[in-house]
């Protein structure tokens, strides 16, 4: 059975949360989307050994925006806010894609008592190639709207032949209650603090077991990324999908879980 929580911030921000399963805590953190429902196929299959914790991040479906700007730093207080509100105690964090960066600076504080981080389809720092295509997603974006954005969007997250099987080629998802300017401020803000991080100077500071994936076929953030990554933070081992695009925790549930479960039993 899913619990559904509400975590009320101090500029008016309320993040919905789901939490699904017993044991070990586990928190999974989406990237650049923001939802919860990204992680809804992995969540119930780590929920048979796990207590896991989803989240939709600040002016996310059901989380409201706050007054607070969006940046790596305020997300970061926000999933700190989050497990402190659950009380999770040791916990182990799962973030994907944008979401990397927030996982980096969260276990580099070192203020939460982290077991193990779980780090998919991330970069340290946006290279030229990055910062070149996600200024392209911002045109379509401010030109030709939120829903254009978000199907082009699933042309590059998902690999060709996962999207003809299941032909579902729209809108993977509109935020409720918010009019097209307010989608395309809140995507720019979100994209610019992205694009804006630097783990670089972070990783010698993390000292807790780390697992890297990615997929080789990741249209997004090409696979090089997370092999400078896994080479970068010291001990961190790296697990490499030979395809599933960059929605690889998507369309590879079975074997990115297993990953994650081999993971956390053997370390």
């Amino acid at each position: 059975m899913v619990q559904h929580v509400t975590v009320d911030l101090p500029d008016g921000a309320r993040i919905a949360v789901e939490v699904e399963g017993r044991g070990a805590p586990l928190l999974l953190v989406s990237g650049l989307g923001g939802t919860a429902a990204f992680w809804k196929r992995s969540r119930a299959l780590l929920a048979q050994t796990h207590r896991v914790i989803t989240l939709d991040q600040r002016g996310i479906c059901r989380s409201t925006r706050g007054s607070a700007a969006v940046t790596v730093e305020r997300l970061v207080e926000d999933v700190e806010a989050v497990a402190g509100a659950l009380d999770l105690g040791r916990f182990a964090l799962a973030r994907h894609s944008t979401g990397v960066g927030i996982a980096l600076t969260l276990a580099a504080r070192g203020r939460m008592p982290l077991s193990h981080l779980l780090l998919s389809g991330g970069w340290i720092r946006a290279d030229t190639y990055i910062r070149a295509l996600f200024e392209l997603r911002l045109e379509v974006l401010n030109r030709a709207g939120f829903a254009a954005y978000e199907r082009l969007g699933r042309f590059l997250a998902y690999p060709p032949a996962w999207l003809v099987e299941s032909g579902d080629f729209g809108p993977s998802m509109t935020p409720p209650g918010l009019g097209e300017a307010e989608r395309q401020a809140l995507w720019t803000e979100r994209i610019g603090a992205l694009l804006a991080f630097d783990g670089t100077p972070l990783l010698d500071r993390i000292g807790l077991p780390v697992l890297v994936m990615g997929a080789a076929d990741d249209a997004i953030v090409p696979h090089h990324h997370q092999r400078e990554m896994a080479a970068r933070i010291p001990g961190a081992r790296l697990h490499a999908f030979t395809h599933g695009g960059h929605f690889f925790p998507a369309t590879r549930t079975s074997d990115f879980v297993a990953a994650i479960a081999g993971f956390l039993e053997g370390n």
